[in-house]
């Protein structure tokens, strides 16, 4: 049975209905005249009009896109940026039913995804943690995307390997991941869909958009969407309400106005806080199968996000077009997990100690960024400019909490039975506990010259601040008094110069070099409480790309080479602190990250799409031994699909491959023995996965223009891996196979 639609669907499933009516009445020979007019979509297939592909991606069939702005905020082709850019677009995000943020960067080139526990995930590419985050352009100052956002509002996701210092500030070589919400449609549009899979996953949504009033001039799109699912982990399930709405109205034939809110609220039962133990306490691996799941039931880390925005686009003279957009978004938590994420499991039971806590509190976020662009003359040609400003500041707040569980809570009696250890149970005091302020204010300049023909410079610069408040409020030990701290740290005339030269050899091939500094002040602290120092170096990139077929096909390939200093390693020395935070060290000067990726994306021919990439990345710290061992050196992701053709044309059928290198961690494994204080006596070895690969399939057939259904296999062959290791002495399992079925309809 599929998971109720929520209310809020229903009544827009009436709206869909009432707004269609007309449409679905009208003679049927109107309505082919309209489909059937010169330059228009061919709904359902991978061509699209002989103009090329323009920024967005929905209803073009396409696995790529025409322009992106995310390396330099410039509307540039991926050929003519000089920077390796992945595009999951929306075709295939609905073809392989790419329905969270995670899933969707496991089908990203050179994007290495891995979790720490239930829902905690990491992204890393080029041997780095990506940190930066965008969402319509737009700096996103979150550490990270917590929520693990889910996709059914983006048109695209862009996904810039590199250092992107122009466009964020602050930042590493890793990438910058940046999510395009669907905006509205000219025309009235609708799609709804239900699915079910293994481990009763369900999902059913609602899209909705098109003109309101004024002949079209006010436009808007509603986009809602449920998930209520289990999963093959012990007692771990998850609930997901998501909506989106947007308005768009033309106040005149030069000035566009854009609102938006959108709503994200993931409640989960059974959170884990770490990793399942890969060794007993007498040393032997413990063998724990897939579905282990050493958190109470009642374990929770939910997550909600809140987010409103606004666009203004006005065209000044020619050309040349001013944008701004704010955006504000909070994010609150209120949970408590209770999970045997520490010391060794015995045959007996014992062995085990909790990480435990009450996560409560908000993250505020707020961004405004305006700029300007158009073209100029300069010596016989036209150039692109790009002037802008931008600030964000991100608010973070908890209160003071007072334990109240007994002292031995943290010790768990059997881990082999964990249902009846009590809730956690604290109080708020109405005192603020923590309160972290991080501001950013930057200038920025972008010109792309054009030198000659065959002769192309992007050009950058980013001036400006970033400033880092941490104030925090505890008990003594006494219990009867507060300790009050508060570190800062402020880095001023931030310069991030970026420079990047092109050459088309032909009308499809060009050659590029880049260069950027990478400058990121750092929110790592040391066991002392200290922050770390800033993390400095430089990013260099040169490739060959080209883009065929009318700019349908793209093919890019880059040889890369960063260094960085100072880069923050957890300290796995000490303990976790007594909320569970983790402390860092310095790695140093001298971290070095050489490699070559290669990447083919869009249409092959005509109704066959394809994704296919390759990356090798080496990491080396100061000392010429190998880092971030927990990343493969070779990363290969292919998705491809192919609509049949003649009497099957109605049948699209694909498939997916990733295929990895052997990862490695160093861990503490237990000797058996135990020192004077009752502690295990521990020594170093490497938890290892070895090589694998992943396949998925998918095949979609359509009954009509309007009803659609769909399979999705993943994990096909059912392999058993290891997606983390090593991370607190443990191993997180990748997911098992998984089957869905859906159907879809749409105007």
């Amino acid at each position: 049975m599929f998971a109720p639609i929520t209310r809020s669907m229903t009544l827009a499933l009436g709206l869909i209905t009432s707004a269609a009516s007309p449409y679905l009445l009208a003679d049927t020979d109107d309505r082919d005249d309209v489909e059937k007019a010169p330059g228009s979509l061919e709904l359902g297939s991978t061509r699209v009009t002989a103009d090329g592909l323009g920024m967005t991606t929905e209803n073009t069939g396409s696995y790529t896109t025409g322009s992106t702005s995310t390396a330099t905020k410039l509307n540039l082709s991926i050929r003519e940026t000089p920077q390796s850019i992945s595009v999951v677009t929306r075709q295939e995000m609905d073809d392989f039913n790419l329905n969270t943020l995670t899933e969707a960067m496991r089908h990203t080139t050179g994007v290495v995804v891995q979790h720490n526990d239930s829902d905690r995930v990491s992204y890393s590419s080029r041997g780095y943690s990506i940190s930066n985050f965008q969402i319509d352009g737009m700096l996103n100052t979150f550490s990270f995307m917590k929520s693990d956002a889910d996709t059914i509002i983006y048109d695209r996701i862009e996904v810039v390997r590199g250092a992107t210092g122009l466009t964020t500030g602050a930042g590493d070589p890793s990438g910058t991941i940046n999510m395009i919400r669907k905006r509205p449609t000219r025309e009235l549009a609708a799609k709804a869909g239900v699915s079910g899979g293994s481990y009763d996953d369900y999902y059913s949504f609602v899209d909705v958009g098109g003109p309101l009033a004024f002949d079209g001039r006010l436009r808007g799109r509603t986009v809602l969407a449920y998930r209520d699912s289990k999963s093959f982990r012990d007692h771990y399930a998850l609930k997901r309400e998501v909506a989106y709405g947007i308005l768009e109205a033309d106040l005149t034939d030069d000035t566009t106005l854009a609102v938006g809110y959108d709503y994200q609220d993931k409640q989960v039962q059974g959170s884990s806080w770490g990793t399942t133990p890969y060794w007993t306490g007498t040393g032997e691996k413990a063998r724990f199968g897939r579905s282990t799941n050493m958190a109470t039931s009642w374990s929770s880390w939910p997550m909600k996000d809140k987010t409103a925005f606004a666009t203004l686009d006005q065209r000044l003279f020619d050309d040349w077009r001013l944008k701004a957009a704010y955006t504000h978004r909070t994010s609150d938590a209120e949970g408590k997990v209770y999970y045997a994420g520490g010391g060794f499991p015995n045959a007996d039971g014992t062995g085990m100690s909790a990480y435990s806590s009450h996560f409560i509190g908000d993250e505020k976020m707020t961004a405004v960024d305006v700029n300007i662009s158009g073209t100029y003359p300069l010596f016989g040609r036209d150039h692109e400019l790009m002037v802008g400003y931008g600030e964000a500041k991100n608010d973070n707040t908890s209160p003071l909490m007072v334990d109240l569980n007994p002292e031995d809570y943290g010790t768990i009696p059997d881990w082999r039975d964990m249902g009846g250890i009590p809730k956690y149970q604290d109080m708020n005091t109405g005192i603020q506990g923590s309160h972290d302020v991080i501001k950013q204010k930057s200038g920025y300049l972008a010109t792309r010259f054009n030198l000659s023909d065959d002769w192309h410079a992007v050009l950058g610069t980013r001036y400006g601040s970033w400033k880092s408040t941490n104030a925090s409020t505890e008990f003594e030990k006494d219990n009867k008094s507060l300790k009050h701290a508060k570190v800062s740290q402020e880095h001023n005339d931030m310069l991030t110069p970026y420079a990047g030269l092109l050459y088309d050899f032909t009308e499809d091939l060009t050659a590029y070099v880049s260069y950027t500094d990478i400058f990121k002040p750092t929110s790592n602290k040391d066991v002392s409480g200290s922050y770390l120092e800033p993390v400095v170096g430089s990013n260099y990139e040169v490739g060959l790309k080209g883009s065929f077929l009318e700019e349908r096909l793209n093919l890019s390939s880059a040889v890369f080479w960063s260094k960085q200093d100072n880069v923050p390693e957890v300290d796995a020395s000490v303990p976790r602190g007594p909320n569970g935070e983790e402390y860092y060290t310095s790695g140093g000067k001298g971290n070095k990250v050489k490699g070559f990726e290669v990447e083919l994306a869009g249409e092959v021919l005509r109704d066959w799409n394809m994704m296919a990439g390759y990356t090798y990345t080496h990491s080396r710290n100061a000392a010429g031994q190998r880092m971030n061992t927990a990343s493969p050196l070779n990363l290969v992701k292919i998705s491809t699909s192919y609509r049949l053709p003649g009497e099957w044309h109605a049948m699209t059928v694909g498939a997916a491959v990733n295929w990895q290198s052997d990862i490695y961690r160093a861990a503490n494994r237990p000797t058996g023995a135990k020192n004077d204080k009752g502690n295990p006596i521990t020594f170093k070895e490497d938890i290892t996965q070895k090589a694998y690969t992943l396949v998925d399939l998918m095949a979609r057939y359509e009954f009509d223009k309007h009803v659609s259904a769909s399979l999705n296999v993943k994990n096909l062959l059912d392999q058993k891996y290891y997606e983390n290791v090593g991370f607190y002495n443990g191993v997180f399992w990748g997911d098992p196979r998984t089957v869905s079925v859906g159907l879809e309809w749409t105007l």
